[in-house]
């Protein structure tokens, strides 16, 4: 299934529109801002995912599956580069990277059009859909956590944005745009998204 087909299907799947409910309860459990739009549970016929909890890396693989490579075919299909999944096991770190199940989506923060791109992944992300599930794309593609510019928003806290400093960093001054997640959007996925088996990667179109 290629790039262009994928994003099709997302589309589909994930219908924006603008948010006029009030009372509805919080449209997102990342951010505020999420208000504006809300997501369409129509095109799923398996049921929505829970959060999910952490899932360390474990083994050592270097071949992607299917899930991973599908998501990041959409994300550079709405623009931005094709940055790492895989990442050589060195043994002495920890990383879903070196399990194939994460993926950098090459974007500058300081750039304007970029920034734009992935907050407005962050909003479809985090949106609530139809049925007022909060973080409903998230949680159907499998998403374990997402880092970018200083934050994550991880599926064990329902996506409530955290401030973010790398282990090797020692402050933000002294870091490097790479470790503060400013020049990618980092995403790890859960095995089940990773393999494919949640419910987004189920109603993307065959062909």
């Amino acid at each position: 299934m290629g790039a262009a087909a994928r994003r099709v299907g997302f589309v589909c799947a994930t219908l924006v529109v603008t948010f006029l409910g009030a009372g509805v309860g919080p449209a997102s459990a990342a951010d505020s801002r999420n208000a504006r739009t809300v997501t369409s549970s129509a095109p799923y016929v398996m049921p929505l995912e829970d959060y999910a909890s952490y899932q360390p890396q474990t083994k050592c693989r270097q071949k992607p599956k299917a899930g991973i490579l599908a998501l990041a075919d959409w994300l550079v299909a709405r623009g931005g580069g094709y940055g790492p999944i895989s990442r050589p096991c060195d043994g002495t770190s920890t990383s879903e990277h070196q399990e194939s199940r994460a993926f950098d989506w090459l974007l500058d923060a300081d750039d304007p059009a970029d920034k734009a791109l992935a907050e407005a992944f962050l909003d479809e992300a985090f949106a609530p859909d139809d049925t007022g599930a909060p973080a409903a794309l998230a949680r159907r593609m499998g998403i374990m956590y997402v880092i970018w510019n200083d934050r994550i928003y991880a599926s064990y806290d329902q996506f409530q944005p955290r401030a973010y400093l790398s282990s090797g960093c020692r402050t933000k001054r002294r870091c490097s745009p790479t470790l503060r997640h400013r020049d990618h959007v980092h995403v790890s996925l859960t095995r089940q998204g990773a393999k494919g088996l949640t419910s987004w990667y189920a109603a993307q179109p065959v062909g």
